[in-house]
């Protein structure tokens, strides 16, 4: 495997008269070996970009990219032993399962064997590479449960085992860095759930450098080792999954990263208070060292507490829907605030009713303030 570095990376693209439009913006990013990282973001943030300029397959506008203490700015893609999954497969439909998973192998080899050739006039033994080429086939799909697929086309297989065939061609190159790019997003809600965990699984047998792209949030808290949150070309934060939860860098990480996604609430911090649309919370002493400024308050759905109605420290609302999962339950209030959504035990909601008088209460000490703006830093009391 190999670590990844990128240093004031960048991509450009020529737009008409001279307009040019900046997908990506100055990302430093060292990935560490055996490392599973996840870009994560809307679509149009770059992280695909980035991914492509890993791969080779986009230029390099501005820094530098190595791989394992290589310049890689300018080795073409197939020089870089890297190997990229795509969110459509990508398999030949014309070869047998066998045949995708081996695609790589064959390839190099018939790349070797050719530079052999015209160096020396000598070939090389075919019978010993092919039976190689055989067992590590046979060793990737016992790893991955593609025993009794080998003899199958892609189109006789279902969504999962087609991405499995992808992962398994793969890893039968052993390259340095494996790359995928929303490999889960063409399954259904339950195999891509299956899928995520047989990638972890893989991920720990394998201690393989892994880069993984994707827009799903919950999807990326479940894999990543380290995420990389991007938005508008530049990264947000860069830190541990549970990190980016529990301390967003900024607004817009507080945003995004959670389902539901955080309450957030412009207004004012005043001696201490939050007020917003006529209606203060008290947040506490530590809070009142910050003065007098314009700030955003943040609170996740899973700290809020429903109160009777005008209670002490709470905030007056009326339940607008009220959505049952089962074993939780998430609850869309209408208050001065705005629209504030509480996650909530189900035994506990089982009463509630949608048009009642409820108060939004929580706890002060797990809220976050930030900065005005849509990518705001947050304020530490």
């Amino acid at each position: 495997m190999a670590t990844v570095q990128l240093t004031k990376v960048g991509k450009v693209y020529a737009g008409e008269r001279g307009v040019h439009f900046r997908a990506v913006e100055a990302v430093d990013l060292a990935i560490q070996d055996g490392e599973f990282c996840v870009l994560v973001g809307p679509s149009g943030c770059g992280k695909s970009t980035t991914l492509r300029m890993i791969a080779g397959l986009e230029e390099i506008s501005e820094g530098v990219l190595e791989i394992d203490g290589r310049m890689v700015n300018d080795v073409p893609a197939k020089d870089r032993d890297i190997a990229f999954v795509f969110q459509n497969y990508a398999l030949y439909p014309h070869l047998t399962v066998a045949e995708n998973v081996a695609f790589g192998l064959e390839t190099r080899r018939t790349h070797r064997n050719a530079l052999v050739a015209a160096l020396t006039g000598a070939g090389t033994a075919r019978g010993e590479e092919s039976a190689v080429i055989r067992a590590r086939v046979a060793e990737v799909s016992k790893t991955l449960g593609l025993d009794a697929l080998l003899h199958r086309y892609p189109r006789e297989l279902s969504g999962g085992q087609r991405q499995r065939v992808a992962v398994g061609r793969a890893i039968a190159r052993d390259p340095k860095v494996f790359l995928f790019d929303e490999p889960l997003s063409n399954l259904d809600a339950r195999l891509r759930i299956e899928t995520r965990t047989e990638l972890r699984m893989l991920h720990r047998r394998l201690a393989a450098t892994i880069v993984y792209v994707t827009h799903d949030q919950e999807e990326a808290m479940t894999l990543a080792d380290r995420l990389v949150v991007m938005h508008k070309g530049r990264i947000q934060q860069n830190a541990s999954a549970q990190e980016c939860y529990e301390n967003p860098a900024n607004r817009f990480v507080a945003g995004f990263i959670g389902t539901p996604p955080m309450n957030i609430v412009d207004g004012h911090l005043k001696a201490g208070a939050f007020v917003a649309n006529g209606v203060s919370v008290a947040l506490g002493a530590e809070h009142a060292r910050l003065g007098d400024r314009a700030s955003a308050l943040g609170f996740r759905p899973d700290r809020v507490r429903l109160v009777a109605p005008n209670a002490p420290s709470s905030v007056s609302a009326s339940i607008a829907a009220i959505e049952r999962l089962g074993d939780r339950t998430d609850v869309a209030l209408d208050s001065p605030w705005g629209r504030v959504v509480a996650r909530l035990d189900a035994d506990a909601t089982r009463a509630l009713r949608e048009g009642e008088a409820a108060g939004i209460a929580f706890d002060a000490a797990h809220a976050h303030l930030f900065e005005p703006g849509e990518c705001g830093g947050r304020i530490v009391a």
